[in-house]
């Protein structure tokens, strides 16, 4: 699933991903990278994917949002300046 082309305030062409798309993070000297990646197959746990966790985009929120966590174990907010966006993120095989 790919991310929506939107134009910021300042006329750049920007990507924002979509709820129940399944992403990577990275951090990178800007902040964060977040990239689209393929969904587990499967549902429950993968040790596979400890060192390179794969999260599913549970809300995408304006640049001033907060997540509400109900008890997501493993879940993070991902505040990202380039799509003006927050992403709560939850861990993709749970």
């Amino acid at each position: 699933m790919a991310g929506a082309a939107t134009l910021s305030g300042c006329g750049i062409l920007q990507s924002r991903h979509e709820v129940g798309e399944c992403v990577k993070t990275r951090p990178s000297l800007g902040g964060t990278e977040i990239t689209s990646a393929e969904c587990p197959a499967g549902s429950g746990f993968d040790t596979s994917s400890l060192g390179d966790p794969v999260y599913r985009i549970s809300e995408v929120l304006e640049i001033d949002g907060h997540c509400q966590r109900g008890g997501s174990i493993g879940g993070i907010e991902l505040k990202h300046e380039p799509d003006d966006a927050v992403y709560c993120l939850d861990p993709a095989g749970v």
